[in-house]
């Protein structure tokens, strides 16, 4: 993590997470300190002494977890009034009880934004309190709140907001990146929902740095034109925030980011899915955000017919071994891009929910393999149980049925 600046104390980042910050009460009366890694409907996977261990339901009867308290975090959050200071007051409380200490610190800026007198706020945050009002000693020199914010919206002294999973880095509003920190954890949320229970996917720990920059002169060129790309080597995603973004852009270039870690953390190595694999989750997630400030949720359940309908209508679509064998580039460049974009999502959502869900559970595991380097073309013919040749004509009827053909 670098060193720059956090508003306020935007400032320190505050307290990083515990190796073993969740703790499992036992039938036994046995409390186990832990990081629930995995939580499904009938075992819990949790790391304690650097040791995995898989517990089943029927032995635990309480589960402290950093993810039940996100999920109580985002949903207390979004019943708040906008302006509420009694309210982020008392969720600020529950979030330092809860091991949400970057959450905690998070919500003290807002009220300090909302209430710049108010004294309790300040505290949390070490300011100290003089003849001209509440200051904060950065590096040496005291500064006040509007003196803060001036100095943070230049990106050499960027603002740093860490959340339980991301760490921001920005130079825009405070109050955007203070939204936009809560709706990175609502993504984290919504893509665990989306592909951990089939994948039994673990939580990751280690931040992925998502940069946006107010000014596009300080935005890296990213290496095909795009609004946000992500670098798996630096494990951050970059935003060009000079201006409103498409946001479904924006989710597609972060679910990147979202497979890379929790695939690293889950299979314990560093791998790549297949292009059409990412593509195509990718194409879901992003298209189904919808944007709120602070409030945004995601619907993947409708398919998006942008990309059903020219896969349907298309006079030469691409084979599904095309699809299949295509490289990162085909999905860039080439005048058959769109189409390549369009059928990696049709054939996911096909995978995915076909035939009642009957290939769900072989995509899943195709996934998990491919990511391995295991996803050839006989790779996927043998995990889901058929040839190409059978598996084409009900993927292509498939399609034509969703767009009422």
């Amino acid at each position: 993590m670098s060193k720059a600046l956090i508003l306020c104390a935007l400032i320190a980042a505050g307290p990083v997470t515990d190796d073993e910050p969740d703790r499992l009460v036992l039938r036994d009366g046995k409390q186990v300190e832990c990081r629930v890694l995995y939580e499904g409907q009938d075992t819990i996977i949790a790391r304690s002494r650097r040791k995995n261990r898989e517990y089943a339901m029927a032995e635990v009867s309480e589960v402290h977890s950093i993810e039940r308290s996100m999920r109580m975090f985002l949903d207390q959050f979004a019943k708040l009034p906008d302006g509420d200071v009694a309210g982020l007051t008392d969720l600020a409380a529950f979030c330092e009880s809860s091991e949400l200490h970057a959450e905690a610190r998070n919500l003290w800026i807002r009220i300090v934004l909302l209430s710049p007198e108010d004294e309790r706020a300040w505290t949390k945050l070490g300011g100290t309190k003089g003849r001209k009002g509440w200051r904060l000693k950065v590096r040496g020199r005291f500064y006040t709140l509007d003196q803060l914010r001036e100095r943070v919206s230049d990106w050499k002294n960027a603002m740093e907001i860490p959340t339980a999973h991301f760490l921001i880095k920005t130079d825009i509003d405070p109050e955007r990146a203070l939204d936009l920190s809560i709706d990175l954890e609502r993504a984290y949320q919504a893509f665990y929902d989306l592909l951990g229970p089939h994948l039994e996917l673990f939580v990751f720990d280690e931040r992925p740095e998502v940069h946006i920059y107010s000014d596009a002169d300080d935005y890296p060129t990213p290496p095909t034109p795009r609004d946000a790309w992500f670098s798996r080597a630096a494990n951050q995603v970059y935003v060009n925030g000079s201006e409103d973004r498409d946001p479904s852009s924006i989710v597609h270039n972060l679910t990147y980011a979202l497979i890379h870690n929790a695939f690293r953390r889950t299979l314990g190595k560093t791998g790549v899915i297949q292009p059409w694999c990412r593509e195509g989750l990718a194409h879901a997630f992003g298209g189904g955000v919808r944007p709120d400030p602070g409030r945004t949720s995601w619907d993947t359940s409708q398919p998006i017919m942008a990309h059903f309908r020219p896969h349907a209508t298309a006079e030469e679509p691409l084979s599904l071994k095309e699809v299949l064998r295509a490289g990162y580039t085909a999905f860039d460049s080439g005048r058959k891009a769109s189409l390549y974009n369009a059928q990696s999502y049709t054939l996911c959502h096909f995978l995915a929910n076909a035939g009642n869900r009957k290939y769900r559970p072989a995509f899943g595991e195709y996934l998990r393999d491919s990511y391995l380097g295991k996803g050839s073309t006989s790779s996927f013919e043998k995990i889901m149980g058929k040839d190409i040749e059978e598996l084409e004509p009900e993927w292509k009827a498939y399609v034509k049925e969703m767009v009422g053909q």
